[in-house]
């Protein structure tokens, strides 16, 4: 199997939580998950150029990963690091609006916050957790690993 083009990171807040990987695990569902890990097993393997409607949608400076669900419209939003085979989950929202202004916004305001220095990322992770103990890790340790900018990605085999 060939490596894929891209690379995908989520964003860290200063304090050192990862909101999206968080988002991901604790606030959506398996149907959900499915949905994202089955269009970004798309999107890494083409080019950029190719990351377009139905799938991805850009707002200028940012773009949102695209897909319906049950329970509405999935998100999440994100952006290309310059020069960087990697793309950065910001927000993901599941939302019922056909504009979503506030989740735009909050995507916005983290990538300054990212290009400020006031954050960072990690291997966004989307396997499934195994136990609840896998959402604060053991002796204090995040379940996402060490902190690695613009490091990989891991989907389940």
């Amino acid at each position: 199997m060939e490596k894929p083009l891209w690379k995908i990171e989520g964003f860290i807040t200063a304090a050192g939580n990862p909101v999206v990987q968080s988002w991901y695990w604790d606030e959506i569902g398996i149907e959900e998950r499915d949905a994202i890990r089955d269009r970004m097993k798309y999107l890494v393997n083409v080019k950029k150029n190719l990351w377009m409607e139905p799938r991805f949608k850009w707002f200028g400076d940012i773009g949102e990963v695209r897909k319906s669900v049950s329970a509405g419209a999935l998100r999440v939003y994100g952006y290309f690091p310059d020069g960087l085979p990697v793309f950065v989950f910001l927000l993901g929202v599941v939302k019922k609006t056909t504009k979503d202004h506030v989740g735009v916004d909050v995507a916005r305001t983290r990538l300054k916050r990212l290009k400020n220095g006031e954050g960072d990322t990690h291997e966004f992770n989307f396997e499934e957790r195994t136990s609840p103990e896998d959402s604060t890790g053991q002796a204090g340790q995040s379940p996402i690993g060490s902190v690695k900018p613009f490091g990989g990605y891991r989907f389940p085999n």
